[in-house]
């Protein structure tokens, strides 16, 4: 639980779904660039499926194994670091898979709202006539 808290306000998440492991950051070369990946896992009791819209009653809907996001963070010191987000459920009744939903990132995007709106912010600041 102190790695999970402890990450989380290093990297100001608010996402109460969202849990870190012990030695979950690994430094490695992307693209000839050296970037941290920080694995988390984003989990909760979905209310319904995400794809037919059937409540979630009697487990309807489950875990199903994970599918991982690679979200981009704001910077961490000197380097890229990107977010390893697992998460997906599976609707028994559609036979549909689905990914959780977290506040830290939009649906169908890859990059952080941290890191949207810092880019908006340096925008406006080196272009003051907008």
């Amino acid at each position: 639980m102190h790695t999970t808290h402890d990450i989380k306000n290093l990297l100001d998440i608010q996402d109460p779904n969202i849990t870190f492991s012990d030695a979950c950051v690994e430094i490695k070369q992307d693209r000839g660039k050296v970037c941290k990946f920080i694995s988390a896992t984003l989990t909760y009791t979905p209310t319904h499926c995400a794809v037919c819209g059937m409540k979630n009653e009697h487990f309807s809907v489950i875990k199903n194994g994970t599918q991982t996001s690679r979200i981009t963070l704001p910077l961490t010191g000197m380097h890229r670091t990107f977010l390893l987000l697992k998460k997906r459920f599976f609707c028994k009744r559609c036979s549909c898979t689905f990914v959780a939903r977290s506040s830290i990132v939009d649906r169908h995007c890859f990059i952080s709202n941290q890191t949207k709106a810092r880019v908006t912010m340096k925008a406006t600041e080196r272009n003051p006539s907008r």
